[in-house]
């Protein structure tokens, strides 16, 4: 059926002089074919086309498409990748195409469906007869007379002349081959708008035979790609036309690769096995039929994409060299990851599901332990994750030395001991009723000593000095609160 969707835009009409033969502004759905099962996950619609044209997709649950999944529009591609989560399991689809070019809108294709696993067939809709004209061309004008070809297809008719419409036909795919006659010293380059057609129910469709006078040989090129990088490597494929002797066919076994002796007229690439590994074919650019001119040479690119795989990132972190986790009291922390995707992190231990296989780097950012430093991430800050697979990233980190902060106090500039309630800020927060007073085993930061109440009698806080000091690892600072006697003020004399 691929072959068949693909075979369905096979010709272009060719340049008599100065004069162009319009390319005929259509579409042909190709994949999935009509009724086909697909994995509702990693679907892609493709479609064949001619001209330099933009493209709207639809895709519907109902066959009068009243209630839309996909309307994607402005699209230069032959495909559609559906996104994940689109579609539903055991479902039906129905899909269709249409073509917009320099303010010319095609008819929309005849809808087409497909399945998702557990999926019921819908019920085809009335079959209505329809009719096939089969008409010719020489040099890019109308003409007449004998020739030998078969319509074949869910009915099949010989024919001996042109113009001629066969009728009463059976709804379906036809295909139109060619045998022998036409315009005297005439070859027939290529069957428009290609030799196999849907005939749709109820509609009529036409087959045209262009015929040229004589040519000279030409070529074509083929080159691959996957996921959108060059690649080579064994494919087999077919290049295929229409000739005033019948069919031809060239078979290539590798790519990059070059086929020579072909004639000038409509050329066809077909795939039919081979490729990188694990990969499928999405299209063939710029299209799957292709023009060549008399001595010329075409080029065809056969796209092939690999399906993403994907696996599983964890984060951990040890203190000392034994695990830590984030908990209250315990310390934030900030890292990310940064790779085929990009995550950020603010809890330990954490872990990524559903990430694509790749290389991955991870950034510590800020926190983390108390009173600890950051050592480095283990076994390293690049990973490579693999499919299905699962990479561990470590965050270590190291106690710091731990220091002493000291709170004394003055009165009126000479030391002074006592009671006084005051608190101690930072990493380390404590409160103390006496100075002085020392605290051991602070990690390093940034302090400050609030003043709460108490100190020596009829005197006020001043102040505290320094305001905020940091204590390096394994140092000492001091506070010292600072208190003013103001006297006792005289009561009044009694009279």
């Amino acid at each position: 059926m691929r072959k068949v969707a693909l075979a369905l835009l096979f010709s272009l009409l060719f340049l008599l002089g100065c004069n162009m033969i319009p390319l005929p502004l259509g579409v042909v759905l190709a994949t999935p074919s009509n009724g086909a099962t697909v994995n509702p996950q990693y679907t892609i619609l493709t479609w064949v086309s001619v001209g330099n044209n933009t493209y709207e997709v639809q895709v519907s649950p109902d066959a009068n498409f009243q209630n839309l999944v996909i309307d994607a529009t402005n699209m230069t591609n032959l495909l559609y990748p559906l996104p994940p989560g689109t579609l539903n399991d055991g479902s039906a689809y129905f899909w269709r195409v249409r073509a917009f070019r320099s303010g010319q809108i095609s008819q929309w294709t005849s809808a087409s469906y497909f399945l998702t696993s557990g999926s019921i067939p819908p019920t085809p809709p009335p079959v209505t007869p329809g009719s096939i004209m089969v008409t010719a061309l020489l040099d890019g004008s109308p003409w007449n007379g004998s020739v030998n070809y078969n319509i074949s297809g869910p009915s099949s008719s010989p024919g001996n002349s042109v113009p001629y419409s066969f009728g009463n036909l059976t709804p379906g795919t036809y295909t139109v081959t060619y045998y022998s006659g036409g315009p005297y010293g005439a070859s027939l380059s290529a069957v428009s708008p290609g030799p196999t057609q849907v005939l749709n129910s109820g509609a009529n469709t036409t087959f045209t035979f262009i015929f040229r006078s004589g040519s000279v040989s030409g070529g074509a090129s083929i080159i691959a790609t996957l996921n959108g990088a060059p690649w080579s490597g064994p494919v087999n494929y077919t290049l295929s036309q229409y000739t005033i002797n019948g069919p031809m066919e060239k078979t290539g076994y590798s790519v990059p690769g070059a086929i020579s002796g072909l004639s000038a007229g409509n050329i066809q690439l077909n795939y039919n096995s081979g490729g990188p590994e694990g990969a499928t074919l999405s299209g063939i650019t710029p299209s799957v039929q292709q023009t060549l001119g008399s001595g010329g040479m075409v080029s065809f690119t056969m796209n092939f994409v690999r399906q993403q795989a994907y696996g599983t990132i964890v984060v951990h972190a040890t203190l000392d060299g034994t695990p830590w986790q984030t908990a209250p009291g315990s310390g934030p922390i900030s890292y990310s990851i940064q790779g085929p995707s990009s995550n950020t992190g603010s809890t330990i231990p954490n872990s990524y599901t559903n990430q694509p296989a790749g290389s991955y780097i991870i950034t510590y950012e800020t926190g983390g332990p108390i009173g600890a430093t950051f050592a480095g991430a283990s076994p390293s800050t690049v990973q490579t994750l693999t499919a299905n697979g699962t990479i561990i990233f470590t965050l270590n980190f190291q106690t710091q030395s731990r220091g002493t902060v000291y709170i004394n106090a003055t009165l009126n500039g000479e030391p002074w001991s006592g009671a006084v309630n005051y608190v101690l800020t930072g990493p380390y927060p404590e409160s103390g009723s006496y100075v002085s007073n020392g605290f051991p085993n602070a990690p390093s930061g940034n302090y400050s000593v609030n003043y709460s109440s108490g100190g020596p009698p009829s005197c006020i806080f001043d102040g505290v000095s320094p305001s905020t000091q940091y204590l390096p690892a394994g140092g000492s600072i001091t506070f010292t609160l600072r208190f003013v006697f103001r006297g006792v003020t005289p009561e009044p004399l009694v009279q």
